[in-house]
């Protein structure tokens, strides 16, 4: 199995293309001046283990979470059991049981929200009837995951509409993390700036893949809902960085 893991994770990134390969790189630059040596890293919502392959590559450890079984799968046979902890299950407030509606044309896009689904899909119609089946998965915490693994350096959370959730069930600050927002969906992204976990926090924002920084400084809570909300609505997709000040 290793030996598969060592060769499946070059050849896949390969197989992505020239520009797939070239936008890892640079969000392997961007991450690199992120994280300390070693960081534990919980990677929520990895789906096929991109991001879960940079930051191993980094040297740190990853807890990958992911609840869709095929992509949990993916992430088991493209990376090592040394660095790469995989734990098929989804994120949420409390710990349990929740349906995760698929998307097999494109799965990426399986989600916990229906509300998001909504959102996205009349923003796109081809995203209509993209969703054929569902899948009751477990659910664990935030919380629980640092109870078992430590606290992390860095979270990353991209949950398809469900990172208000995920957020609800962490109690404590992490020196970092993000989660995805878009633009069509904002008002969740913005409800978990609320969060108890990310109070006292400063911030900043990326568009699509994380590769740089939109602010040059880090920034209070209602300056970041200030710029986020004046950017058109259609203007796509980021992710909002918090920095503890512990």
């Amino acid at each position: 199995m290793l030996g598969l893991s060592r060769a499946a994770g070059p050849l896949w990134e390969m197989l992505r293309g020239n520009r797939a390969m070239r936008q890892s790189r640079l969000m392997r630059e961007f991450y690199a001046s992120l994280l300390p040596p070693g960081a534990l890293v919980f990677d929520i919502g990895a789906n096929v283990g991109t991001m879960t392959r940079i930051f191993s590559s980094l040297g740190a450890r990853v807890i990958a979470v992911e609840p869709n079984p095929d992509c949990a799968r993916h992430i088991e046979l493209t990376t090592s059991p040394k660095t790469v902890e995989v734990l098929q299950a989804a994120v949420g407030e409390a710990s349990g049981v929740g349906v995760l509606t698929i998307s097999d044309r494109k799965d990426k896009m399986s989600s916990m929200s229906a509300d998001w689904r909504d959102a996205v899909s009349k923003q796109n119609t081809d995203y209509v009837g993209m969703w054929k089946r569902e899948l009751t998965v477990p659910i664990v915490t935030l919380d629980a995951l640092i109870q078992r693994y430590g606290r992390p350096s860095y979270i990353k959370i991209d949950v398809e509409g469900y990172e208000e959730q995920a957020l609800k069930g962490l109690s404590q600050a992490a020196p970092l993390l993000s989660f995805e927002f878009n633009r069509v969906f904002l008002g969740p992204a913005l409800q978990s700036l609320n969060s108890k976990s990310l109070e006292g926090a400063a911030f900043n924002y990326t568009l699509v893949d994380p590769v740089k920084f939109e602010i040059e400084d880090w920034v209070g809570k209602e300056e970041l809902i200030t710029r986020l909300t004046a950017m058109p609505r259609g203007s796509g997709l980021g992710d909002i960085f918090a920095r503890s000040s512990e």
